[in-house]
């Protein structure tokens, strides 16, 4: 098996195991074992699960950056896809933003955040060019906290409706 082949058959297995029962269940022995390889192999790649966590997560960060690709680059339906995606990958939402599960994992995730937050200004601030850049992160937390409850239907135990909460959200002062 090629190294490269089996650094991106470990990351698929933990996709799976994320997509499956959340981060929790994301080790390096349960990895290698859906791979078919000796609990020792995966450390080649990745040390320690925080490693392969954080590489696992900037994939992710990936994974939403091309979603949103597909989009008009409108904050509506930036916002749209961003709360899809958390809605059908939620454990993969959550890992982005674990940092105490991700700290010191050497995988340089901001280079993959930062742009996807900085993208969401840009379009914030092209559709409202009288708010500033703390309006436009304003609006992303807010977009960012519906994400978080609809991801794992908290919204419904409190009689919210996402598509509703976005609007109030997106609408300008």
């Amino acid at each position: 098996m090629v190294a490269d082949d089996l650094r991106e058959q470990l990351l698929n297995a933990a996709a799976e195991l994320l997509d499956e029962s959340g981060a929790e269940a994301v080790t390096i022995r349960e990895t290698a074992r859906r791979c078919g390889v000796s609990h020792g192999a995966p450390r080649r790649h990745f040390p320690a699960r925080n490693v392969l966590l954080g590489h696992l997560a900037k994939r992710i960060a990936g994974e939403l950056g091309a979603e949103l690709d597909g989009t008009d680059e409108s904050p509506e339906r930036l916002a749209r896809g961003y709360l899809d995606f958390a809605v059908r990958r939620p454990h993969a939402f959550d890992l982005l933003f674990r940092h105490d599960l991700l700290e010191a994992s050497g995988a340089d995730l901001r280079s993959t955040t930062i742009p996807l937050v900085r993208r969401w200004c840009a379009a914030w601030l092209t559709r409202h060019p009288a708010d500033s850049e703390a309006d436009a992160l304003t609006r992303l937390v807010g977009v960012h906290g519906i994400a978080s409850l609809t991801a794992h239907q908290a919204h419904a135990a409190l009689g919210l409706s996402p598509a509703a909460l976005l609007a109030r959200v997106l609408a300008a002062d």
